[in-house]
């Protein structure tokens, strides 16, 4: 300390006390962090850990000058401290109020800037292994060229992870991530935390201090809550819809399912933004010239061989594809595991491509028809490309159609469902279906996709807890006379009943009521009627109140007089009358109804259906208990109803 004079106390926090100094020997200005330690035996070892710190060289890394142990007398306390550089234009904490107090917002240049180099500065970090754990506005530093730096490693890396989360402050925890304090956590938790300083610089026009703290707050619990700030923020910016969708994938509750700061990297909207900064430390390779012709004349091997041999021209990958993706449309097409996995590949190494994206996903789909079980399809060898595809051009809606018709066919598998939603495939979906409500094909491919993977129960829990349901549902409302996306939708609803917290969330967005009008709009088109049914069926089944819901929904004259004229229509059709039986069975549990069934004269339809379809034993079994109820003779019991019982694998189409 002899060598520095104290000048002022610029604050103290959680783990010590800062101090801007003058250094005696060269008079410059620095900021000198005192860390407060248990004993001597602590200081040390932190010293020595500290040291590490000074291999951080890097142009967005708070340079230290140096580290040394000392006792406080004040405090009574071994202290490690830390000095680095001073920064006259303060931090981003002071941006953000500055900017909050006008309700101005940040350019876009300028957050896009930022952004670029604060994940560079994380990269840089974690691939010397050491994580932030503390990163927020106010350690972020602006430089007179008005770059940023990150500063205060020194704090959260020394010191153990017990005395770390004994002294975190309350406002620290805003950004801290959600699996911190619980573990296990890696290096993904600090870009939660950068998630969390992206959000607030890009809401300084129309959120408060308070209003701010209170989103990073609540989103940790509703991820809806981030959804209704993301629709402001996507109104503000010229590229909201990929703004928002980098946001949405920093800020992921399950660790696991976000990106690292090294595959940030590799996304569109990264790269562009670290190109901003003009010395950016992130190599990007890619040959620009002019395509040499495809040899279409020496088959599948011979175009294959063309793309290894001009994988740095993505004009050359391109134009391959685009003719693999031609032929293999052609149907009855297979390709071997190692051109598969080429494929996958191309997809990793040419990211910020889309065309090389879309057709590599339309080669797959393409050929899934022809694959076994267990082919490495199904693995997060193809899995994984396709996710961050998706993440990458979140503004291409035909690549989100794609890559949602892809999710779904791949979700067929019960493994691969499985790892689609570990590795945040669902909330991927969902994501594409908000960014574009009014394209109606992007649309139906997206409520497939839930559909196929909410049957896995895992992955239904996902889709409640980020209130999918209420997506399927303005789906339904958008394009209600889109024959293929109602289908898929009254599909995505009959799995989503399958949690029993989507019920109360379906009579909040009168979902009775869009299944009811799904038959009547459509009450000719079989496979409508069927999924239509068999929803209802299930969640009648679930709740009472919506049994009721059925008669009053429909318009003026019911959901009962609907669902009879359409049993009239399909009367030949065993899978259609299957499911309206079934659903007549969960209605006729209650006499009130009964009386409107009767008056409809349903034991007609029944005694003709349980005469066509004798052998057809959950017909029957249907079509018996409701002649019982309706005849008003004595039931030997509620029936076990199979409408609500989840299947291993995806109903087909």
């Amino acid at each position: 300390m002899e060598n520095y004079k104290l000048k002022q106390r610029l604050g103290k926090g959680a783990q010590g006390s800062v101090y801007l100094v003058e250094n005696k020997l060269d008079g410059k200005e620095y900021v000198l962090k005192k860390v407060e330690c248990n004993d001597e035996f602590e200081a040390n070892k932190a010293f020595k850990e500290a040291m590490a710190l000074q291999d951080l060289q890097h142009p967005y890394i708070c340079g230290y000058k140096e580290f040394f142990v000392t006792w406080d007398k004040q405090e009574s306390a071994m202290c490690v401290c830390i000095v680095m550089e001073y920064y006259k234009l303060g931090d981003l904490e002071k941006v953000l109020r500055q900017k909050r107090s006008k309700q101005e917002n940040i350019e876009e240049m300028v957050l896009k800037k930022w952004l670029g180099q604060i994940v560079e500065a994380l990269a840089f970090v974690h691939r010397h292994k050491v994580i932030h754990r503390d990163l927020k506005p106010s350690n972020i530093f602006v430089t007179e060229g008005l770059n940023i730096t990150i500063g205060d490693f020194g704090v959260a890396t020394i010191m153990d992870d017990a005395r770390t989360r004994t002294r975190t402050t309350v406002g620290t925890m805003n950004w801290m991530a959600p699996e911190v304090l619980e573990r296990p956590y890696d290096e993904r938790s600090d870009v939660w935390s950068l998630g969390c300083i992206l959000l607030e610089l890009a809401t300084t026009g129309f959120l408060d201090s308070a209003q701010a703290s209170s989103t990073l707050f609540q989103i940790k619990q509703s991820p809806h809550v981030l959804e209704d700030v993301l629709e402001k923020v996507g109104k503000h910016y010229t590229n909201g819809k990929e703004l928002c969708q980098i946001i949405q994938i920093m800020l992921r509750r399950n660790f696991q399912q976000r990106p690292t700061a090294l595959e940030l990297c590799d996304l569109p909207y990264i790269k562009e933004s670290m190109k901003l900064s003009g010395k950016t430390t992130i190599n990007n390779q890619g040959d620009t010239s002019k395509a040499k012709p495809v040899p279409k004349d020496k088959g599948i091997s011979g175009v294959l061989g063309y793309m290894k041999d001009n994988k740095t021209s993505p004009t050359s990958i391109v134009e391959a594809l685009s003719y693999l993706a031609s032929f293999t449309a052609k149907g009855d097409i297979s390709l071997n595991e190692s051109a598969k996995k080429q494929i996958c590949q191309t997809m990793k190494d040419n990211l910020c491509v889309l065309e090389i994206q879309i057709q590599s996903c339309q080669i797959v789909i393409n050929v899934l028809p022809t694959v076994g079980d267990k082919d490495v399809l199904y693995s997060s060898t193809m899995i994984l490309p396709v996710l961050l595809a998706m993440r990458s051009h979140g503004g291409s809606a035909e690549l989100q159609r794609i890559g949602c018709q892809l999710l779904m066919a791949l979700s067929a598998d019960e493994s691969a469902a499985d790892l689609i939603g570990r590795s945040g495939g669902v909330q991927d979906v969902l994501a594409a279906l908000r960014l574009f409500p009014n394209d109606a094909e992007l649309a139906t491919s997206g409520c497939g996709a839930v559909w196929s993977l909410a049957v896995n129960e895992s992955n239904c829990k996902i889709v409640t807890e980020e209130r999918g349901l209420q997506d399927i549902c303005t789906a339904m409302m958008s394009h209600e006379a889109c024959v293929d996306l109602i289908e898929s939708a009254c599909s995505a609803l009959w799995s989503l009943s399958m949690e029993d917290d989507n019920i109360e969330m379906m009579q909040d967005n009168n979902t009775v009521n869009l299944l009811v009008e799904a038959v009547k709009t459509h009450i000719k088109v079989a496979k409508v009627v069927k999924n239509a049914c068999m929803a209802l069926a299930s969640i009648v089944e679930a709740d009472e109140s919506c049994a009721f819901q059925v008669l009053n929904s429909g318009g003026d004259y019911g959901g009962a007089p609907i669902i009879v004229q359409a049993a009239k229509i399909h009367k030949d059709n065993e899978e259609v009358m299957e499911n309206i039986c079934a659903l007549f069975c969960e209605l006729s549990e209650y006499d009130e109804i009964c009386t409107e069934l009767n008056s409809l004269n349903v034991k007609t339809i029944l005694a003709d259906a349980k005469k066509k379809f004798s052998r057809n034993d959950d017909l029957m079994t249907s079509v018996l208990n409701t002649l019982t109820r309706l005849g008003g003779g004595q039931h030997a019991g509620k029936r076990v109803s199979s409408a609500r019982s989840r299947p291993r694998t995806p109903l087909k189409k």
